[in-house]
Formats: C-alpha cells, structure tokens, sequence
C-alpha cells in the first residue's frame, strides 16, 4: 500500500495548477518587480493582478494586503510593529497561539491569556481555529483594541470573516498554495510602524517579491471554493474515525468534543499510550500524522497549546493529530484506523 498522508494541519501539497503558474512565472516573469523596464513591469503587473484578486476573495482592499516569506515572518512584523504604540499596554492572547505569535509577545510588559479580564487592554490576538485542537475560537470584542487574528489554519478549512477584525495573518502552504509566500492584512488605522523598510510593499515589507510565489497563492485562492465545500465533506468522516477509536477505551478523549472545530482535524488523547511512540509506528506502517504541532514535534517538551485546554503535562505526551487532506477518501481512514489499532492492541 502506498503512503498514507493525514498531516495536512502541518502542509499540503501545492494543487497542480499552482505548480503550473509557477513554472510559467519562472520562465516569463524572473525580472525583478521593482525594476521600471518593462521586464520588470511585467512582472509587477501579475503580482497587483494577483493582490487584487487575493483581496476580492477576502473582500478586504488590495492596499492593505502585504506579501510575506512566511506567516511567521508576517506575524514578526505585525506585532513588533505595534511595539512603540502598544507594547506597555495590556494585551489579551490566546494561551495556544503558535510560537510565532508568542514569541515577539515576549517583550510586551503585560500579557494575559484568553479568556481574561479585557479591561485595559490594547491588543488583543485570538487564531481563528487552533493547529493542533482544530477549536474554533470566536474574537472578543472590545471598543478601541486592536483585534489580531491569526488565520493560518483556518484559511481553506472553514470561512474566514475579517469583519471582526483590524489585523490577520495567512498561510498559503496549508491551503494548496506554496511555501514561501504568506499574507499580511491591515486596516490603515492601525497604529503600526514597519520594522524591514524597503520600497517594496509600500514601503512596509522590504525585499524583492517572489512573483512566482504570489502568483501560486493567488492561483491557491482562487480555488478555495472548491476547498472549502471538500473540507466540510471531511466531518462525517471524521467524526466517525473518532467514535470507533473512542470505542476502544473509555480513558480516551476528544480534545475539544462539542466545540465547534476544523471539519478535518481530530486531536486524540489516548491515555495510557506516548504519543511519540503511536506516531512513530504509524510512521513505520506507511502513515503520516502527527503528535503535535510541526514546528513542536521535534522537540522533547509537551503541546503548550494542548496544556492550555487543561490537560497536564503527561496527557499532552499522549495526544496525536490525524489532519485530512481535501478529498481524502473513506477507505484511507479506513485503513488508518486499522493500523492504529493494531498498534494499540499489540
């Protein structure tokens, strides 16, 4: 049996046709954007085609969209930037953010975690949907703070409404566009400085764009109907994988049960069994999942994300991640299932 792929949470494989615009942007569009002959144009035209259209399906305005390398990158520049005008006042975040949020929160005074006290605050981050819980989170609503919401796994998985926002960060690998690219949006009121001048991005991300990159993601977007509605095909599917597991002991859990969650994401906390150890024979049996988030599931420390729900240390070294691909079929599951069971029974 050929390899069995359930870690679309951590990357998806870029669709063809994202791979085909690519190409051809690498062969007839390699100028540097930002050159005024009309090589260079050329290429400067496709990339504002692109924003625009980027911008339509978020139904935001094309100017207030920046191209990044990364949405770690995006997240950098979004939250240092609000360093001189916000970094003393309170700030309310998510516990489970992905480390590129926490990480430049580190030297904000005054951090606390959702759900908390919102009086003061000034900032105030919430992920759509979590990585590795697959939860749904709505964005707290407070006159005046600025709302940073993180969309990276959430885009291509359910609807994104930016209405409820001021700021947001996006992901194109995980939604069948390339690696290397990633949005930045921002109303213009929000009280930012950039942090990498340059003339690219209106002077707000400095750095040749990669064109062929921006050109794969808008490409990505303009599938995401299609996306979406094979996504929600997913829960049926998924729910049923989970009440068979569930079956097998009454100590296993669904993290997040009852709340509303990604339709192709299952976090199992399957007591009594390391989750290293469940990953790696999977692994050795032809599947591909995950005991994490895939920038944590190197590292020896438990899920933060997963200890944030309140569950100890040891119940996070028992939680795995199954995360469906769009179209992923019935007798794929299937056979996951099988093979997990195997190796809880043996």
């Amino acid at each position: 049996m050929d390899r069995l792929y359930f870690d679309a949470n951590a990357t998806a494989p870029p669709l063809p046709s994202v791979e085909q615009v690519m190409e051809r942007a690498h062969r007839e569009l390699w100028a540097n954007p930002t050159s005024t002959h009309r090589e260079g144009q050329a290429a400067r035209q496709a990339i504002e085609e692109a924003r625009r259209a980027i911008a339509s399906s978020l139904e935001v305005p094309p100017s207030q969209l920046v191209f990044c390398a990364s949405a770690t990158e995006a997240l950098h520049l979004l939250i240092r930037g609000l360093d001189q005008a916000l970094t003393f006042m309170p700030a309310a975040v998510n516990p489970g953010e992905h480390s590129a949020c926490l990480n430049p929160l580190r030297a904000w005074a005054n951090v606390r975690w959702l759900p908390c006290d919102l009086s003061g605050v000034a900032t105030i981050v919430q992920m759509a949907a979590n990585n590795e819980s697959g939860i749904i989170s709505e964005m707290p609503q407070l006159a005046g703070a600025v709302r940073i919401k993180d969309c990276c796994q959430a885009w291509g998985k359910v609807a994104v409404d930016l209405s409820d926002s001021d700021a947001a960060v996006f992901s194109a690998h995980k939604m069948g566009g390339p690696r290397g690219v990633a949005l930045l949006w921002m109303r213009p009121d929000v009280p930012w400085t950039s942090i990498m001048e340059g003339p690219q991005e209106r002077r707000r991300r400095g750095g040749t764009e990669d064109t062929a990159a921006i050109l794969g993601l808008g490409e990505a977007v303009s599938h995401l109907p299609e996306r979406l509605a094979q996504n929600a095909a997913l829960e049926t599917l998924r729910d049923a994988m989970e009440a068979e597991v569930m079956s097998w002991s009454p100590d296993f859990e669904i993290i997040g049960q009852g709340q509303p969650r990604l339709p192709n994401t299952s976090s199992l906390l399957l007591r009594g069994h390391n989750s290293e150890a469940v990953h790696m024979a999977l692994d050795l049996a032809g599947f591909a999942i995950s005991n994490g988030s895939a920038c944590h599931s190197g590292a020896t420390k438990p899920s933060h994300a997963i200890m944030a729900l309140g569950y100890s240390e040891a119940e996070a070294r028992q939680v795995i991640r199954i995360s469906m691909l769009p179209g992923t079929p019935e007798s794929a599951v299937h056979h996951l299932v099988e093979a997990l069971k195997t190796i809880i029974y043996r």
